[in-house]
């Protein structure tokens, strides 16, 4: 990814990073803070990513959700009070868009990914995405 410009990479915003593999030289983009696609899309941008260790976690954790919300609704007078799949999305899709970005890093750099650059790297240990050795 080279900058049409000039010399060097292409130029990101300050909350995105770069993650190389050493050993295939792919290099994979990823941002720290709040993941707003994840919040409105759920697993869509996992899906987009290729990452179906991220995407089947989060199914997982969605269907736990689901039947907890469905085992502490009681109905009232045949009534239903709020819909579990309703509850659920919003439950979920506040949490992965506070948690996804940081699953997506360390699942990379379990993947053998490390920071492509200095600024990625300052950017990951500040934010604690990623432990000092």
């Amino acid at each position: 990814m080279q900058n049409p410009f000039g010399k060097g990479m292409i130029p990101l915003p300050p909350n995105f990073i770069t993650m190389k593999n050493p050993k295939t030289g792919k290099v994979r983009l990823g941002k720290v803070g709040f993941s707003i696609s994840a919040f409105i899309f759920h697993y869509l941008p996992a899906i987009l990513r290729s990452d179906s260790y991220n995407v089947l976690c989060m199914l997982g954790v969605d269907a736990i959700v689901y039947m907890a919300v469905s085992m502490l609704q009681q109905p009232v007078a045949n009534m239903v009070i709020f819909d579990p799949l309703t509850v659920t999305y919003i439950l979920t899709s506040i949490l992965w868009g506070c948690i996804y970005n940081l699953m997506y890093v360390r699942h990379l750099h379990k993947l053998g990914y490390v920071p492509g650059d200095k600024h990625s790297a300052q950017v990951l240990y500040k934010h604690k995405y990623l432990k000092r050795k």
